[in-house]
């Protein structure tokens, strides 16, 4: 009997995230900021380093595709009415959001794959710098999270997530600008610590302590996050 409702739930989940993978090819907003981060990311290889920060250009990753994808997947079921259906066949919302956040993950890697390989960067490289980058993207995820369920549609996911946007890229340019020594108060951004632990890594210097700050960072973000959820109705 417990094999039995294990195979059940593994049925059920499987079959949501077929679901949501097929709606990727009819969601063109999505397909919009993947195939457009893509584009940029690849666009902005041939720009000198020395221009544009490595730290940067890893925020349109973070901005475009992890919480706007994650904001219009959640949306989009809204919009075409499905979240009820689904919720009627027996999956929560709970299930659904998970599912999502899935998806917008695995994309999430696989342009960062892309992204190292136009780089150049070599496998051990890679691999700690998604390291670093980690606790960064799922703030993103979950801040994407919390648009797709406060909003309406995807101009609102758009709109309301463009003070998150503005913050990210307004510390990335004082950090491009500056030095450690010159504005020590930005040491209470996770993303100082990204692009400062990126120069440990081209150096091939200890990083890890580079990863305090955006940790503390994501899990109170994932705390005050889980706490809000439980006390939201979705009935």
């Amino acid at each position: 009997m417990m094999k039995k409702r294990k195979q059940v739930r593994l049925d059920r989940w499987k079959a949501l995230l077929y679901k949501d993978i097929c709606d990727l090819r009819w969601n063109g907003q999505v397909l919009l900021n993947f195939i457009g981060g893509i584009f940029l990311i690849s666009l902005l290889a041939f720009v000198p380093e020395e221009t544009i920060s490595l730290s940067f250009l890893l925020g349109f990753i973070f901005v475009m595709l992890t919480m706007l994808m994650q904001g219009n997947l959640m949306v989009e079921e809204q919009e075409q009415r499905t979240i009820r259906s689904l919720k009627q066949a027996g999956f929560s919302f709970k299930e659904i959001y998970i599912y999502k956040m899935i998806v917008t993950f695995t994309a999430t890697v696989l342009v960062l794959v892309i992204f190292s390989v136009l780089y150049g960067n070599h496998f051990l490289f890679s691999i700690k710098l998604f390291i670093l980058v980690l606790p960064i993207m799922i703030i993103m995820l979950v801040a994407g999270t919390f648009l797709g369920i406060k909003t309406k549609n995807t101009i609102e996911i758009s709109l309301y997530g463009v003070p998150i946007i503005i913050l990210y890229f307004f510390v990335e340019g004082l950090l491009m600008n500056s030095s450690k020594e010159d504005m020590p108060w930005l040491v209470v951004f996770p993303n100082y610590h990204l692009h400062y632990g990126i120069d440990q890594l081209y150096f091939n210097e200890p990083f890890l302590s580079y990863l305090v700050v955006p940790v503390i960072w994501m899990t109170a973000v994932v705390a005050v996050f889980v706490s809000w959820y439980r006390n939201q109705s979705f009935d």
